[in-house]
């Protein structure tokens, strides 16, 4: 019976150090992506208000922050945040991109988004209340691109976009347009992607021609 129990005792633990080391594993390959960023925003964090210049970076995966201003060349990649409940409780109040810098947004809620000078913006999912852009844009040149699926409206009248990112779930962005500058819907570009039933119908026709 001892040798049993014992039997038992040293396959649980292999089988404990082997996750341990799979996870060990996975936090080291995860290290070189997180050390190129000069701030990284996680769960419970708040980053208050902040500014980055030059060639700094930031990576939010979480947290809240109240104003976010990106200067020179910085840039920001923001996948999640807290929920936004009011200014100064959750998500990002405001976020301004000016100058060379770049921002991909694929998550979280943001109040106000203000893309100026020669900013360019990346959205591909998340809650924005308003985006606003101060730049002036041609047919050829737009420095916000949208990845979103067919089917978006843009109303007029009242300035609400809307329409479902990649994932299916919606959006509605008030635009806001700056006087003086290219309307913020002309400085749009659309990428279309398939909504995810025509990926999976995509993808199982491309498993029925590998089989014939």
């Amino acid at each position: 019976m001892w040798d049993l129990h014992y039997t038992i005792f040293i396959q649980e633990r292999k089988v404990s150090m082997k996750r341990f080391y799979v996870a060990l594993l996975a936090m080291v390959l995860a290290l070189p992506a997180l050390a190129g960023y000069d701030y990284i925003i996680t769960d419970s964090m708040n980053f208050g208000d902040l500014s980055i210049t030059n060639n700094q970076s930031i990576l939010i995966n979480g947290g809240e922050g109240h104003h976010l201003n990106l200067f020179y060349y910085s840039s920001a990649i923001i996948n999640k945040t807290e929920p936004l409940m009011s200014e100064g409780y959750g998500g990002i109040w405001q976020i301004m991109a000016g100058d060379y810098t770049k921002i991909e947004i694929s998550g979280g809620e943001i109040h106000h988004l203000e893309v100026t000078a020669f900013a360019q913006a990346k959205i591909s999912g998340g809650q924005i209340e308003f985006l606003g852009s101060s730049q002036g844009a041609t047919q050829q040149l737009k420095y916000i691109e949208l990845v979103c699926q067919s089917g978006y409206a843009y109303n007029s009248t009242t300035g609400f976009l809307s329409g479902l990112w990649g994932d299916g779930s919606a959006f509605n962005i008030r635009l806001i347009n700056v006087a003086g500058y290219s309307p913020t819907i002309d400085n749009i570009k659309f990428t279309i992607i398939p909504e995810p039933a025509t990926m999976l119908l995509l993808g199982l026709g491309g498993v029925f021609l590998r089989r014939r």
